[in-house]
């Protein structure tokens, strides 16, 4: 096993190298072990779950909708970052056990948000083509849904960039959950899986403008052309455009000027506990 490790170690840094177990990788494996072995006990006691960061209008600030993000903070080794959480979850064979949690609690979110009279407000979950295309997601979700009686159109699936290997799998079961009235959006616009040929699917209803592009935008001309290029496309197709990593108020007013009508980042928020998201929701609601 720590030949292996060396072995993939040497891979990553490229061609003509080689690497032999140190001490900094034996940390590196005592680390993952450890996530590994407390990965199911974290999940099965809700200390790891989805917070929720809220999306916001440009405009006037209020918040149309939260996206639930992976916060698991471990015991020894601190906050555990989402790419590490999920592959710890394949690695130990939890990713459905892991996405059926997730989903649980974006449908409590749901249901709360139903009974404070909030359904304008929508409740986004992040999804790998891959995890479409080997689990069963589109029947959890649809099924989910209707036993709990709540509305499809308050729920979005995010697709991330990984790209499938089956993509007609993929998009029967994203026909699926459009069909329902489920909104499916791009995330990281413009690389894997969100490249500019989905935009063609009449399904996609949304694209995110990943936070590289949006750091320091108000002093990047280059960054504002690329921008404002994917808004005018999105507003051309009749897809919604949202930026992410939003942190500076001077970022917020030049996607504003570009045409960009929603948007998350620091900003406005970062992502926070199902019971303060749902906080921010009613004063929302309180103060129209």
């Amino acid at each position: 096993m720590r030949a292996d490790i060396a072995l993939y170690t040497a891979k990553r840094r490229g061609r003509n190298e080689f690497c032999l177990f140190d001490a900094e990788l034996d940390r590196e494996l005592q680390r993952r072990q450890s996530i590994e072995r407390d990965l199911h006990s974290a999940i099965k006691t809700r200390s790891l779950g989805p917070w929720f960061q809220p999306i916001v209008r440009l405009d006037t600030e209020a918040v149309i909708g939260f996206e639930g993000l992976l916060r698991w903070s471990h015991p020894i080794h601190g906050s555990i970052s989402p790419p590490e959480i999920m592959t710890a979850a394949r690695e130990t064979g939890m990713l459905q056990l892991l996405t059926q949690a997730v989903f649980s609690e974006c449908c409590a979110f749901i249901d709360a948000l139903v009974k404070a009279d909030c359904r304008d407000v929508r409740v986004t979950m992040n999804v790998s083509p891959r995890e479409l295309e080997a689990g069963d997601i589109d029947e959890m979700v649809l099924n989910g849904l209707a036993a709990k009686d709540l509305p499809a159109t308050m729920f979005e699936i995010e697709i991330t960039e990984e790209s499938p290997v089956d993509p007609d799998r993929v998009d029967e079961k994203l026909g699926r959950l459009s069909h329902a009235g489920i909104s499916i959006a791009l995330d990281v616009f413009g690389t894997g899986f969100s490249t500019l040929a989905s935009l063609k699917d009449s399904r996609i209803r949304k694209v995110k403008i990943d936070q590289g592009f949006i750091r320091g935008l108000a002093k990047s001309r280059e960054d504002r052309l690329l921008v404002k290029t994917v808004i005018d496309l999105g507003r051309t197709l009749g897809i919604e455009v949202m930026a992410e990593g939003v942190e500076t108020e001077a970022d917020r007013q030049t996607l504003h000027k570009l045409g960009c009508k929603t948007a998350q980042g620091f900003l406005f928020s970062k992502a926070v506990p199902l019971s303060q998201a749902l906080g921010l929701a009613v004063k929302e609601r309180q103060e129209l």
